[in-house]
């Protein structure tokens, strides 16, 4: 199973059980927001670059076991759990 088929689905943030984003093919869906944001994405080797408003974001993915890892260049890291 590649890295970038890994990601998607739906995402919570690690200890808490709402879903907060939702990744496909192509794009990012904050499923949180009213009405849901949409943000293309480009993914490549081990990293995903999401354009946020015209600023483009790096972060680099990894996974331990089912958590889904993302640390970007300011070395901030964010731990996700996938919602059944």
């Amino acid at each position: 199973q590649s890295l970038q088929s890994r990601l998607f689905g739906t995402w919570a943030a690690s200890g808490d059980e709402v879903a907060v984003f939702q990744i496909d093919k192509d794009s990012l869906y904050y499923i949180d927001e009213d009405p849901i944001v949409a943000i293309s994405y480009q993914f490549a080797g081990d990293s995903m670059s999401l354009d946020y408003w015209g600023n483009t974001i790096v972060q680099h993915i990894s996974f331990r076991k089912d958590t889904l890892v993302m640390k970007n260049k300011l070395g901030e890291v964010n731990c996700f759990v996938p919602v059944k």
